[in-house]
């Protein structure tokens, strides 16, 4: 596994949970935090695929779904195509969400994905 530091962030929304949910998972509010092309599939199974203004691409699967509450994703950047390909290391990003008040805190964490015991030649 990388040594790379898990990213954990909490903020506080002056919106519902719904309407949290509503930003996280539809398109056209995605586009304007994630990446400039977001498609997502709110279900488990699902794809997630954002294209960067940089013109890499991360390309995902979505791992749980809990309507206003939660949404795991497992995702990875892609640079470049054919032989010239870089592939990044794999992370797992979870949204929570919960009542805080009159609105809504929302908690990101992104942390590496370790690889299988398959995936290491053991």
């Amino acid at each position: 596994m990388s040594g790379r530091e898990p990213v954990r962030r909490n903020v506080v929304l002056p919106a519902s949970r719904e309407e949290v949910w509503s930003a996280l998972t539809r398109r056209e509010f995605a586009t304007s935090w994630l990446g400039e092309v977001v498609e997502l599939e709110p279900v488990v199974g699902g794809s997630v695929i954002v294209r960067e203004a940089d013109g890499s691409t991360r390309r995902g699967m979505i791992e749980k779904v809990e309507p206003a509450r939660a949404l795991v994703f497992r995702w990875r950047r892609l640079v470049g195509a054919g032989p010239s390909l870089e592939v990044g290391e794999a992370t797992r990003v979870g949204f929570t969400l919960a009542d805080d008040g009159s609105g809504t805190r929302l908690s990101v964490t992104e942390v590496p994905v370790p690889l299988a015991t398959s995936e290491v030649g053991t």
